[in-house]
């Protein structure tokens, strides 16, 4: 434990009140504010809730945390960010993360699932490039017209093993198929402009907005939420993300068959 960024449960309610306030300034926002003593049944019912610290005295205060629960033989973290305004951000996910998988190891549980925005190109890489998971799961949920309003792509990290090979990175990618074609459109930006959701090659790339969704004006996120559907359809074929592939300005998602048709 790094005396830096010391990551550990809350010691006291007075601690868990610090974390409930803290979710109003995280990156990535929380749908809705856990109450600190909901967080306090939740860790006396078994869940896993590592915090970092700024530091290891009496009047320390949290800069970011992770909440998970155990699914089965895996931890599926449900509430999970740092500090917006936090300098040394970088520093302190990677603390969590680590926290978080020494819990695994404790635990003798096989993976971590960790929620992410498959359209957040940030997480998106840090997920599937810098800690070198997979996605093969998601959640959604839909309005009441049916619309895709929110998906979650799962990202399995494997405990006590190394990265998953990226078997695609050996590929040429001009034998990707796209999912999507994209135009260029005023400020630099770029607008979706057809959907291919019948392809079944063993490699696709999906272009998402290479800044993320909160950088685009409503005119553009609407379109672009256009990829969730496409995401849905590929994962229920047997696909999975595998990696994040950069070009200039612009993001691809990279898609991977793994299996036939579920």
């Amino acid at each position: 434990m790094s005396d830096e960024f010391p990551v550990e449960a809350p010691r006291s309610f007075e601690e868990f009140s610090a974390c409930e306030e803290l979710q109003e300034h995280l990156d990535p926002p929380v749908p809705e504010v856990v109450p600190a003593w909901i967080l306090w049944e939740l860790v006396q019912a078994g869940a896993v809730l590592v915090v970092c610290f700024d530091g290891l005295g009496i009047a320390r205060e949290p800069l970011g945390l992770a909440l998970a629960l155990r699914r089965g033989s895996a931890l599926r973290v449900v509430l999970y960010g740092v500090r917006r305004d936090l300098p040394q951000y970088g520093e302190v996910l990677g603390a969590i993360v680590a926290g978080i998988s020494g819990q695994a190891r404790d635990k003798e549980v096989t993976e971590i699932l960790w929620p992410f925005d498959p359209l957040d190109a940030r997480w998106a890489e840090l997920f599937l490039e810098v800690l070198g998971a997979e996605a093969r799961r998601y959640e959604l949920r839909r309005d009441h017209s049916g619309e895709i309003r929110y998906l979650r792509a799962l990202a399995s990290l494997p405990v006590g093993k190394g990265p998953v090979p990226k078997r695609w990175k050996a590929a040429a990618l001009k034998g990707f198929f796209p999912v999507n074609t994209t135009r260029l459109v005023p400020g630099k930006l770029r607008e979706p402009t057809s959907w291919n959701l019948h392809l079944t090659t063993p490699h696709l790339v999906l272009e998402i907005p290479g800044q993320g969704m909160a950088s685009l004006p409503a005119s553009l996120a609407d379109p672009w939420r256009g990829a969730w559907e496409a995401l849905e359809a590929y994962l229920d074929k047997g696909y999975a993300l595998v990696g994040l592939y950069r070009q200039g300005d612009r993001a691809f998602l990279v898609l991977e068959r793994k299996y036939p048709d579920r």
